[in-house]
């Protein structure tokens, strides 16, 4: 299992509405593209509207393979860098890492 995470830090008082958004826009293609939302967190736990809210999204994919196709078929879609570029709009920092559990490494370096 390899997981995607997605933070943004959203400009001031733009957290629910990109919540939103992501969510309505961004999620259904990713589901497409073999990705399984696993959590959602808002920090700090309220909407503010004159601080920032960060977002964290937790995806999960099922391996290598599933990852290799994620970044290939997401990579060569205008409409995802079409998403990414507004996004960069409406936020102050955004950042995707990936990580598995340990358990998990040996069998995902074996490709």
């Amino acid at each position: 299992m390899v997981h995607a995470i997605d933070e943004i830090v959203a400009q001031p008082g733009e957290g629910k509405a990109l919540l939103d958004d992501y969510l309505a826009h961004y999620a259904l293609g990713a589901r497409a593209r073999g990705m399984k939302l696993e959590q959602i967190l808002v920090s700090p736990p309220m909407w503010l509207d004159d601080q920032s809210n960060t977002l964290t999204f937790r995806w999960s994919l099922a391996g290598a393979g599933a990852w290799w196709q994620m970044r290939f078929v997401g990579g060569n879609d205008p409409d995802v860098a079409a998403w990414w570029a507004e996004v960069d709009v409406r936020a102050v920092s955004r950042r995707r890492f990936f990580a598995s559990e340990p358990a998990d490494i040996e069998g995902l370096c074996d490709v």
